[in-house]
């Protein structure tokens, strides 16, 4: 999610950041991310993720428009995941 929201050059809608993240998740185009997995994702992200990200600073989530922007604490918390997934890849190849 991090990764979309810097990758967006507006602000998104929380359906459409549902529907982004079921679609790469179910590894389909956006427009066939529907039903449960679709709703899944919506679920988990205003029931729990937007607002720990939001009082992180790492987005600012507003519950009223539904949408996302980017926080001021973006920055560190994508290049923390980068970082992350590179340990776990590097973790993973010394186990082969």
């Amino acid at each position: 999610m991090i990764e979309l929201v810097a990758e967006s050059d507006n602000d998104l809608s929380v359906r459409t950041l549902a529907r982004e993240i079921a679609a790469r998740e179910q590894d389909v185009p956006m427009d066939c991310a529907t039903g449960e997995p679709y709703r899944n994702v919506y679920n988990a992200l205003s029931q729990t993720h937007l607002s720990t990200l939001s009082d992180a600073d790492v987005i600012i989530y507003d519950p009223e428009r539904q949408t996302v922007a980017p926080g001021p604490d973006l920055t560190i918390a994508l290049l923390l995941s980068n970082l992350n997934q590179a340990a776990f890849q590097t973790l993973r190849n010394l186990e082969e």
